[in-house]
Formats: C-alpha cells, sequence, structure tokens
C-alpha cells in the first residue's frame, strides 16, 4: 500500500530529482536547477491555500515518486491530476496505485472534473488513466512537444 505526505519545504530534493530527469519529464522539458527552484516555491505556496496540492509517496517507507491533483484557479470544482515516479519504481504498479489514490482524493474534496496531460506515447500512462474512466479529449502540440489531455467526470463509471 502507498502512503501520501503533503509535500512541504524539506521535500526539494525529492522534487528536484524527478523534474531534473528526461526521463522523467515526457510532457515538458526537463527543468533547469533555477527552474525547479521557482516551480517548487509556487507549488509550496499555493497549497497553502488548499486542502489539495502535491504529495510525496512512500511504498513501505521508501520514497517512490511524487503526485498531485491542483485545482484550477478559474473553475474551483476542477483539478489536473499528475504523477511522477522514478525510474527504478516503473513497472511495478505505482502508477495505477497511485492515480487511483489521487483520484479518491478529488472525490472527497468534492470536484467534479479531473484532467491529466500526458505523452501520448507513453502508453503506460494513458493506460492507468483509461483504466480510472478518462478519455481523451486534446492531442496535439503542447508547449512545443507531443501531449495529450484526458478528463474524467467525477461520478461518471469507470
Amino acid at each position: 500500500m502507498i502512503e501520501l505526505r503533503k509535500m512541504d519545504e524539506a521535500d526539494y530534493p525529492a522534487y528536484a530529482t524527478l523534474v531534473m530527469d528526461e526521463r522523467v519529464m515526457r510532457t515538458e522539458h526537463a527543468l533547469t536547477e533555477s527552474e525547479a527552484k521557482r516551480r517548487f516555491a509556487s507549488i509550496i505556496e499555493r497549497q497553502r491555500h488548499d486542502r489539495l496540492g502535491t504529495y510525496v509517496v512512500y511504498q513501505d517507507e521508501t520514497w517512490i515518486g511524487i503526485g498531485h491533483v491542483t485545482r484550477s484557479v478559474r473553475q474551483p470544482f476542477e483539478a489536473e491530476l499528475g504523477y511522477m515516479l522514478l525510474p527504478e519504481q516503473w513497472g511495478n504498479g505505482y502508477g495505477s496505485l497511485l492515480a487511483s489514490r489521487l483520484l479518491e482524493l478529488a472525490t472527497e474534496h468534492e470536484l467534479t472534473v479531473v484532467t491529466a496531460t500526458i505523452d501520448p506515447n507513453h502508453l503506460a500512462s494513458r493506460k492507468i488513466l483509461t483504466n480510472l474512466g478518462f478519455h481523451s479529449t486534446y492531442v496535439g502540440p503542447i508547449d512545443g512537444l507531443p501531449g495529450e489531455i484526458l478528463e474524467k467526470r467525477l461520478g461518471d463509471p469507470v
């Protein structure tokens, strides 16, 4: 069973490990150190004002990645779901467990729509999301890279 803990300032090294890794950052370019620091500070600040946010994920006390449910600024009942796992943890079923748990959090917080952005060539991520009832709403370039947006209306059957 995976465990989630809301990310805090002490988690920057773990965050940087993931977002500065080209293998992990498939829907955007890997971040530089200064970009990672800026984005991390923004995440920490934003989640101070919301019960949802970004979570550090553990399996049996071993850190395996990060996941998030980030509420839309414009549509408070909508959010984006995302996850990043350490490459050595890929293929162990953690992506499915994490996405499912994040979707539970979204439901608990009375969200109505959850989206996820993936690399359309990342078949494992696509399978995880479609198995949870997400459907594709857009395939095309996102910030100059191949992208796909999937959506799930909460309350719809899986």
